[in-house]
């Protein structure tokens, strides 16, 4: 699988790591029990820090994707340990949604409005 970071979005490096990787996981792409690449090897790929590599791969762990296994590296863990992939598409959205929400309050966007907004995205262009 390939990691891809966009430095023009707002979303937090680590948060770009952590979320392909949980899109890989969900599809399919990358398998139960496969060994990830290990931290610095991402990091040197993608030209960042190793320290935004080790918070994604440790959100990853926390959220019940990964484990790591010391000596070895960081493998998937099998399905029956996870959420099914249509929980972790809505909890990956919830996650990357909670910041807009917040934006949209503070700057006095109702609730039928964001709703507005959601709906006119998913319509077909």
């Amino acid at each position: 699988m390939k990691i891809v970071i966009n430095p023009n979005i707002s979303a937090p490096l680590y948060e770009q790591v952590y979320s392909q990787i949980v899109r890989g996981i969900a599809s399919g792409e990358i398998k139960e029990g496969e060994c990830l690449p290990s931290i610095r090897f991402v990091a040197r790929e993608l030209g960042i820090g190793i320290i935004t590599v080790k918070t994604a791969y440790e959100k990853l762990e926390t959220d019940g994707f990964i484990e790591t296994v010391a000596g070895k590296g960081c493998f998937v863990r099998q399905s029956k340990d996870r959420a099914s992939p249509a929980a972790l598409r809505l909890a990956h959205i919830r996650e990357r949604l909670s910041g807009e929400v917040a934006y949209a309050r503070s700057i006095g966007v109702t609730e039928e409005e964001m709703i507005s907004v959601i709906r006119e995205l998913f319509l077909p262009h």
